[in-house]
This record gives C-alpha cells, structure tokens and sequence, in this order.
C-alpha cells in the first residue's frame, strides 16, 4: 500500500533527524516519533532505508530532507501507479497528487523524474487518444485537439496527435451526414450535430448542400 504524504509542519527544520521511538503495526507499519515532537507512519521499506530503528542516534539527512525524500518517493509511486492503471496526461495526475496532499515542489519533481524515466509521456498519451477517437470516426480533429488541450495536454503536442490521426474530416464528416439523412434527419439537424463534433461550418454546409441537392430531398 502507498501511503499519503508525510505532514511537513512540524519537519522544516534543518537539524538532523533523531527517532525517539517506535512501534510497529498491525498492518506491518510503524509508527515513529521524533526528538523534535513530530510522529509519522513509515512502510518497513522506509523504516529500513532511513534508520528509524536506531532510536537515539542522528542521521544523514535533517528532518526537513527526510519528509522531502519520503514524499517524493510517495508522490512518484502514487502517481506511477495512477498512470499506468490508466493512461491519462500529466497534468491530470499533478492535480491528483496535489489533492491528496503532496506539496507542488515534490509532484514536480516526482513527475519530472518519471517523465525522465519515460513512464509519464503526453505524446503517447495524447497519440493513443486521438488514434481512438480517430478509429470511432465520429469527430473532427479540432474537437479531438480541444479536448486533449482541456485535459491539460500541450497544444502543440495535441496538434502533433491530431495531424497523425485525422488526415481527412470532409470524409469523416461526409459519412456521418449521409448516415443521418438516411435515418431521416434533416438539414438543421445534421447541420448543427456536425458542429457540435467540431466540423468547420463552411465544410458542414458544402457536404449537406451535396447530399441534399443529390437526393433531393
């Protein structure tokens, strides 16, 4: 289990931390106390890395250095784990991990480190979103590219992902109005769910002009 981030109000001092106690858990954690009055739940993991069995004795980092070293490492498996549970932009994951408590500096850096690492990609992200909307053939490229831009993906990047994907919207389009007129529905009516998808208003009115003119209808 990832646990939430460590409380920083009480560890903003650069004095080398000194544990004071410990007392394990019945889910396998512990609960460590401080010289300095600060608690915090550590996984065995961390209770092993930063010493916190060594009551008594000083260590390498100061308090404000643990909770910063504990944190970013929370932050980024936290939102390691979101990411690959779905794949989603990185700002959507920041905003995550803000609410959950984590400080900015430390996502930052958490989703610095693992776009570094290649794990947090927005192209990719944004490559695999427009491939899918692309496949469904039910909008244009620029509703796909506004879409992508809301959920915080650069827009240069979403017009990258567009350009790749959606390579012809008169055909798009055209397919989707002649469905329509098919079924029945009228001018207006394609007219404006085609610009509601995104579709240029000259294109929209070219295409219903086609299909209406040749039908007759």
């Amino acid at each position: 289990m990832i646990r939430e981030p460590l409380s920083d109000r009480k560890c903003n001092s650069e004095e080398k931390y000194v544990p004071k106690g410990h007392e394990k858990n019945s889910d396998g954690t512990y609960t460590v106390t401080f010289e300095n009055g600060f608690a915090g739940v550590f996984s065995p993991d961390e209770y092993l890395k930063y010493d916190l069995f060594a009551s008594g004795e000083e260590n390498r980092l100061s308090y404000a250095e643990l909770i910063y070293d504990v944190n970013f490492c929370r932050c980024r498996a936290m939102s390691l784990s979101l990411f690959k549970a779905s794949p989603k932009p990185a700002a959507v994951v920041r905003m995550k991990m803000v609410s959950k408590g984590f400080s900015e500096t430390v996502v930052d850096d958490a989703l610095q480190a693992l776009a570094g690492e290649g794990e947090i990609d927005d192209r990719l992200f944004a490559e695999k979103y427009a491939r899918d909307r692309a496949e469904k053939g039910k909008s244009s490229g620029n509703l796909v590219a506004r879409e992508l831009e809301m959920k915080g993906v650069d827009p240069k990047i979403a017009e990258e992902a567009v350009k790749r994907f959606f390579t012809d919207d008169r055909a798009v389009a055209r397919k989707i109005a002649e469905k329509k007129a098919a079924n029945g529905d009228g001018y207006e009516k394609i007219a404006r769910y085609l610009i509601g998808k995104g579709f240029r208003q000259g294109l929209v009115r070219d295409i219903l002009d086609e299909i209406f003119m040749t039908s007759g209808l």
